[in-house]
């Protein structure tokens, strides 16, 4: 490999078990950003070599829908041909989260195996995780207990992207990744920086740093009243933002583990402690 993945001691324990990589797997692929987006393109290339690729994302972009579905209107999915006939594809009008849903209930008539959702373009991490459609999706496979990822990369605007770089290290992180056992109820984000051959550093293992937010909302004074408007603030201090921003700004790709709601049962019993009694 192109570089020397070093785990963290915290998330080595998940990383024991090496499974072969078998070219049968399924993969489900969705982006917030459409599926006309180049990034979608980029990851279906990759995936293509490791198995059989299955996409599904909304009809529009949805970056930042966070944690939703659709309950009061019908589901209209549309198949398309968008990479060629022997890859399926559909879009949906509904959110990312949706389309991991039903591509896994109703559209893919086999076993998913593996989901990747993104790429967000922008620098989603802290908090304003939970915002980030790519994220849900991701977290919505965990409970289906299929292995999912996250991906998002540095950047204004998907011109800015570049994918021949991003094909490159994807396609030798997914091999990692398909080479070991994932932890039930956990999706990995993986954050890529602004990519070129040269100034990609290798990759970090961080943990979630819940403190921390870079939305903000900015009032927004009229003559009879007040506005809020949610906006994106760049810290006034370095020393404020997450390890992971601090990685990726030295050109590091960095990973982070996401656990979903199925791993608070692990304080069932202390809760139960404090309601003995009533």
């Amino acid at each position: 490999m192109f570089f020397k993945i070093k785990l963290q001691e915290t998330c080595s324990k998940w990383l024991r078990k090496e499974r072969e990589v078998n070219n049968s797997m399924r993969f489900l692929i969705t982006s917030s950003s459409g599926i006309f987006s180049p990034a979608v393109g980029s990851i279906v290339e990759v995936l293509n070599h490791f198995g059989e690729v299955f996409v599904v994302c909304p009809h529009k972009e949805s970056s930042l829908a966070g944690y939703t579905v659709t309950l009061h209107k019908p589901l209209k999915v549309t198949e398309l041909t968008a990479f060629g006939a022997e890859i399926k594809s559909w879009v949906v009008n509904g959110t990312s989260v949706d389309c991991v849903k039903i591509g896994i209930e109703k559209l893919i008539k086999k076993k998913v195996d593996f989901i990747v959702s993104g790429i967000h373009i922008g620098s989603p991490s802290g908090r304003d995780l939970a915002y980030c459609g790519d994220i849900a999706a991701a977290m919505e496979g965990t409970f289906f207990q299929i292995p999912s990822l996250a991906l998002s990369i540095d950047g204004i605007a998907e011109n800015e992207v570049n994918f021949s770089s991003f094909k490159k290290y994807f396609n030798e992180l997914i091999e990692v990744f398909l080479a070991h056992k994932h932890p039930k109820g956990v999706c990995f984000h993986i954050h890529f920086p602004t990519l070129t051959e040269k100034t990609c550093q290798g990759v970090k293992v961080v943990d979630f740093d819940f403190t921390f937010s870079r939305y903000k909302y900015v009032t927004i004074h009229d003559d009879h009243q007040d506005f809020y408007v949610l906006q994106q603030k760049a810290s006034e201090r370095k020393d404020k933002e997450t390890r992971e921003n601090n990685s990726t700004r030295a050109s590091y790709i960095t990973v982070t583990p996401l656990e979903n709601l199925i791993s608070q049962r692990k304080h069932i019993r202390k809760l139960e402690r404090w309601f003995k009694d009533k």
